[in-house]
């Protein structure tokens, strides 16, 4: 039987860590879990961005303030953050793709939704 777990909190309580905790330990036990999460990227003590992080280990932006992407790339914005679609789509989508009916119970995506408050 499957069971699916919403995490919700603010900011800072440790929801990423919790996952890949989680992750970690079902991997060691030989459970056979897929995903993603994102984590934020930090300079100088003030974020600056997120990546997507597979649980195969593959990272790559998700987003960046005001970043500018190379020509060609598509970009869209959340807030003050500059999306990387082509590097979500490339990390993503295959986890997404290859969801079955047989082994959908072992994704573990991080689904979080961030809202725009006004705050820098």
């Amino acid at each position: 039987m499957a069971r699916h777990v919403f995490l919700t909190g603010p900011p800072g309580v440790g929801k990423t860590t919790l996952i890949q905790k989680v992750s970690e330990v079902l991997k060691s036990s030989g459970v056979p879990v897929d995903g993603f999460y994102t984590e934020e990227v930090r300079q100088g003590g003030r974020r600056i961005g997120f990546d997507v992080v597979t649980l195969s280990g593959a990272r790559g932006p998700l987003s960046r303030i005001g970043s500018e992407l190379p020509p060609g790339k598509r970009e869209c914005c959340v807030g003050q953050y500059v999306v990387d679609l082509t590097s979500f789509e490339q990390l993503v989508l295959p986890v997404l793709r290859n969801v079955t009916k047989e082994n959908r119970n072992h994704l573990l995506p991080e689904i979080v939704t961030c809202v725009q408050s006004g705050r820098k």
